[in-house]
C-alpha cells in the first residue's frame, strides 16, 4: 500500500491528470519524456526530497534504472556534479550499498530493458485489468440510422455508466453513431468521444448477450426506423429476460424493446413501462413519418403504458425492466439500472 501511495504522488508530481489520461490509453511518449526530465531534473535537488524518495522506491521495487535505460542518468544534474563520482543512484543496484552506483556493469545494477517507464506502465495496467475485472459488462445499444442518437441522452448514459460498469457500444451492422440535438453542453464531448477507439461500436448481430451484466438503449429517435425491428437485439433481450438481467430503455430507445416480439406475443406483455408520449412525439418533424408510436405499440402488445406531462422525469420499474420516458428522464432511469446491478 505503501508503494501505491508513493508512486501515486511521484505520478501526479510529473503530469497532472495522468489517472484520467490512463483509463482509456497506454501512456505516450509526452508522459515518458516527463518521467525522463523529472528524473534528470529533480533527483536528489533542494526542496525535491519527495521525488527523490519516489524515484528510489520505483527503481527499487521495479528492478529498473532510469526513464528509458540506465544511460538516462548521465544527463541527471545530480550525476553531472563535480563531486559526484556515481554513474546511476544507488538505488540502481541490485544490492544498494552507498556508492554502490559508481558502476553500472550489469553484474551491479538493473538493466532492464524498456527502463523504468515500461515497468510503470505495466503496474498500471495490471492495476487497470484487475478494476475491470471487479465491474459488471453493460452493452449500450444505439442505434444507427439517419435519425440517430440524442447527445445528451447517450453522454449521460454513458458518463453515469462508466463509474459503475465495463463498457461495450453497439450498433446494427456496427454503424457509427449519428448524434442529434448537440449543442454547446455536448459539442467538447461528442468531438473528443468520437476520436476515441471505443467510438467504433461492434456489430449487433455479434453480439453474445451472456458475456453482459446490464443492457441500455439511451433515447435514439433512430430507434424506431431500425431497433424495433431487429432480430439480433431481439435475440439479446430473450437472453436478458429468461436470466432476469436488468434492460433499461430511455426515450425514443423503448421503441427498441418492440422487436422483441415471438410469434403474436411480445415478451414484455404484462410489464409496465413508460415512453415517449404522443404529446411529446407530435412535436417532432418527422411524426407523420414513424413507423411505430411506442404508446401504441404497447396498449396493442398486452403491456400497460403510463406518462406524465411532456418534457417531465418519469421512470418505471417492472422487475428488471426500467424504462424513462423522454431524454429529461436518461439520469433517474440510468441510477436505478446502476442500483438495480448492484443489487444483483
Amino acid at each position: 500500500m505503501y508503494l501505491v501511495l508513493l508512486l501515486c504522488v511521484f505520478l501526479l508530481e510529473i503530469v497532472a491528470g495522468v489517472l484520467a489520461y490512463i483509463n482509456y490509453q497506454g501512456l505516450d511518449e509526452e508522459l515518458r519524456q516527463n518521467l525522463k526530465e523529472t528524473m534528470q531534473q529533480k533527483y536528489q535537488q533542494p526542496g525535491e526530497e519527495s521525488i527523490t524518495q519516489a524515484v528510489d522506491k520505483l527503481q527499487q521495487e521495479f528492478k529498473c534504472c532510469g526513464s528509458h535505460n540506465y544511460s538516462d542518468w548521465t544527463d541527471s544534474l545530480w550525476i553531472q556534479e563535480a563531486k559526484n563520482s556515481r554513474l546511476v543512484p544507488d538505488s540502481c543496484c541490485k544490492t544498494p550499498s552507498e556508492l554502490c552506483g559508481s558502476r553500472n556493469h550489469p553484474s551491479n545494477i538493473y538493466r532492464v530493458e524498456g527502463g523504468c517507464i515500461t515497468k510503470l506502465e505495466d503496474f498500471i495496467q495490471n492495476q487497470k485489468i484487475n478494476e475491470m475485472s471487479a465491474k459488471p459488462t453493460c452493452l449500450i445499444v444505439a442505434s444507427g440510422s439517419s435519425q440517430g442518437v440524442s447527445a445528451k441522452s447517450f453522454l449521460q448514459c454513458f458518463s453515469l455508466c462508466s463509474t459503475s460498469f465495463n463498457l461495450q457500444v453497439a450498433t446494427p451492422a456496427g454503424k457509427t453513431i449519428d448524434f442529434v440535438g448537440v449543442d454547446e453542453s455536448t459539442a467538447r464531448w461528442v468531438q473528443d468521444f468520437n476520436v476515441k477507439s471505443y467510438a467504433t461500436p461492434a456489430k449487433l448481430e455479434s453480439i453474445d448477450g451472456a458475456r453482459y451484466q446490464a443492457l441500455l438503449v439511451p433515447d435514439c429517435p433512430g430507434a424506431p426506423n431500425d431497433l424495433a425491428h431487429s432480430g439480433s437485439l431481439h435475440r439479446i433481450l430473450t437472453q436478458f429476460i429468461s436470466q432476469q438481467k436488468p434492460v433499461c430503455a430511455v426515450g425514443q430507445g423503448v421503441a427498441a424493446l418492440c422487436c422483441a416480439t415471438e410469434g403474436q406475443r411480445w415478451i414484455f406483455s404484462g410489464y409496465s413501462l413508460t415512453g415517449p408520449s404522443v404529446f411529446e412525439l407530435v412535436r417532432t418533424p418527422d411524426f407523420a413519418n414513424l413507423p411505430l408510436i411506442v404508446e401504441d405499440f404497447v396498449k396493442d402488445s398486452g403491456g400497460s403504458y403510463t406518462a406524465s406531462q411532456e418534457d417531465a422525469v418519469h421512470v418505471v420499474i417492472d422487475r428488471h425492466l426500467i424504462t424513462g420516458q423522454n431524454m429529461q428522464s436518461t439520469s433517474l432511469a440510468v441510477n436505478n439500472l446502476i442500483l438495480l446491478c448492484n443489487a444483483k
